[in-house]
């Protein structure tokens, strides 16, 4: 049953009193050796090996890679969304991952692909298109139901005004239209 169940990472260092981790970290993310790190640790009256310490940072270092990495990935669909006000952001979501999976296929090599279970990378593919077609559904129902409300707007309030101002209904009604081609 626990085969893929992953358990929770707790090191001697997660057990240190808050200030003393924070620096600690610190002391990580700079210059200092694992030994500076772990003499440092005993001086404020705590026992940790050298090892301890270096596995401690080993997973500090990867989660402050992943956090980049997250930060860059948001960085770059917040970029294209600004370039392109029509698109959303799960659009560029998907952009995004639709770029990873092409990339990651493009750079495995021949004998990992004897490693990938078929059925997984199967399932991996069709949930992003299912996403991409679940956001294309979406999208086209939105505009529907934008459509309508547009046209239930023009007959309730412009019933009145092409009676009582046939040029001004004229001019609103080519105006709403353009809006509408527009995408907006």
């Amino acid at each position: 049953m626990g085969k893929n169940k992953r358990n929770r990472k707790h090191s001697k260092i997660d057990k240190l009193p808050t200030n003393l981790k924070d620096t600690v970290e610190q002391m990580m993310q700079t210059n200092f050796t694992y030994a500076e790190i772990a003499d440092y640790i005993k001086s404020h009256g705590f026992d940790i090996s050298v090892t301890s310490v270096w596995r401690h940072a080993t997973n500090l270092n990867a989660t402050v890679e992943t956090l980049r990495m997250a930060q860059e990935n948001f960085r770059v669909i917040m970029e294209e969304i600004s370039r392109y006000p029509q698109l959303d952001t799960t659009e560029g979501i998907i952009r995004l991952l639709s770029h990873h999976v092409i990339e990651a296929i493009q750079n495995t090599k021949e004998e990992q692909w004897k490693d990938i279970d078929p059925l997984k990378l199967i399932r991996e593919a069709s949930s992003l298109v299912r996403a991409a077609s679940y956001k294309s559904h979406t999208d086209i129902k939105n505009k529907e139901i934008f459509d309508t409300g547009l046209e239930s707007v023009k007959v309730l309030v412009f019933e009145s005004m092409a009676k009582e101002r046939p040029e001004l209904y004229r001019e609103v009604s080519k105006f709403l239209d353009s809006k509408r081609t527009e995408g907006v």
